[in-house]
Formats: C-alpha cells, structure tokens, sequence
C-alpha cells in the first residue's frame, strides 16, 4: 500500500495508484493535492518510495535469497514450524516493499482470464494473469513454444464484467519455460505494452481505478 501525509488535513492519504497520480483527493478533508513524499506500508512496516527505488536492486537480491531460503526450509523436515512462519512473514514484507516500489500498480485477477495471443507467427489461446498500465503477466500451454524475450507479442482479451474487446501489442520482456523436471506448470510470459491507443488506455485506467478501491486498506 502507498500513502501520503495530506498537506492540508496531516492525515494520510491511503492508495495503490499514488506513484501514478499527480494529483489526489485526500479521503479524510477532501481537498485536492499534489502528489508528493510518497511512504510504501508493507505488514506493519513504513519505508520511503524514493529510497527503495535507490536501493531496489539490492532488496530484489535479498527478495530472491529469501524465497532460496523459503524453499530450503520447506524441504528440510527439521526445520521447526516458527522458523517457516518467521521467513513467510519476511517474505511478505519484502514482496510489499517490491510492490510499493513499481511505477504501476499491478492488479491480480481472482481468476486468469482467457486471452488469445500471437507470437513467434502463431496464434494460441492463452491466459491473463494479471494487468497494469504497462503490461500483463500471461500463460502459454507447454504444448506450444516458449515466447522469446525482445520479441513482440498481440494480445486479445476481454476485461471482467465488461464486453468489448482489447487488442494489444507487446514486447515481451521475461519467459519461464515450464513443462520442465523441476516445473510442470506452464510457460509464463512478462509483456510490456507498446504505445496504448487513447480508447484502451482509458478502459484500462478506469477497469484498474475500480478495483484499486476494492482493495482492503492496511490499518
């Protein structure tokens, strides 16, 4: 969760979409400020956006030991029950403050939802797995091939709960082969959306507004 203390009110301001805002409708005095001294709260714990941003690198090495760590703990029957419930809770505390720290909030269906996508001179029926303003986490069958990194990628999906149609071209920016020994699940894909047209990106924006307000807000 993001906040900001209201320079009106001193009270603060609670919302997911603040690193994308410029401006915000303090929820408690109701006047409208600018956007500014962004804290990311991450369970129970408050730290500086900007600061994270500089030291993000060196929190996503310590994000990824700790999920190394995570895993070695659940495979070593040793290791007692408060040590697995003591690194979750670091992990999500870290997983909070990598959130805080993306330029857009990233929305999670409750439920992937069905896309056809188009690459590597293919069409395939694919999955959605969650969206932002600047792109989408998809799922590809292991049946077909792993989509390649730098390549494009159109998309086509229909957002829950409305009818019309998105069309979108990306760039895919990450792949992770499934299928494999250690994975069974299936090819996951990072797209990174190329120049939204105004109708789409408005969709978006309002779809992802919404649901930021349905969101459970941190006490």
């Amino acid at each position: 969760m993001l906040l900001m203390k209201c320079p009106e009110c001193k009270e603060y301001i609670k919302s997911v979409l603040l690193a994308e805002l410029k401006e915000v409708e303090c929820e408690h005095c109701h006047a409208t400020v600018p956007v500014a001294n962004v804290l990311v709260s991450s369970n129970g714990f408050t730290f500086e956006r900007n600061d994270l941003l500089r030291r993000f690198f060196r929190y996503r090495k310590l994000l990824d030991e700790a999920i190394e760590e995570r895993n070695s703990l659940k495979g070593n029957s040793a290791s007692s029950e408060a040590s697995q419930r003591s690194i979750e809770k670091f992990l999500q505390v870290l997983q909070g403050m990598m959130a805080g720290a993306r330029d857009h909030f990233r929305y999670t269906f409750p439920e992937p939802i069905l896309a056809r996508l188009g690459y590597s001179q293919q069409e395939c029926p694919g999955a959605v797995y969650n969206v932002s303003m600047d792109g989408v986490c998809v799922e590809v069958a292991k049946t077909y091939p792993l989509p390649r990194v730098k390549t494009s990628m159109t998309l086509s999906f229909k957002l829950p709960g409305q009818q019309q149609l998105i069309k979108i071209t990306g760039e895919i920016c990450w792949a992770r082969q499934g299928g494999t020994p250690n994975d069974n699940r299936e090819h996951t894909a990072g797209v990174h959306f190329r120049q939204l047209d105004e109708t789409t990106r408005d969709i978006l924006w309002q779809f992802i507004l919404d649901k930021s307000r349905d969101l459970p807000v941190e006490p």
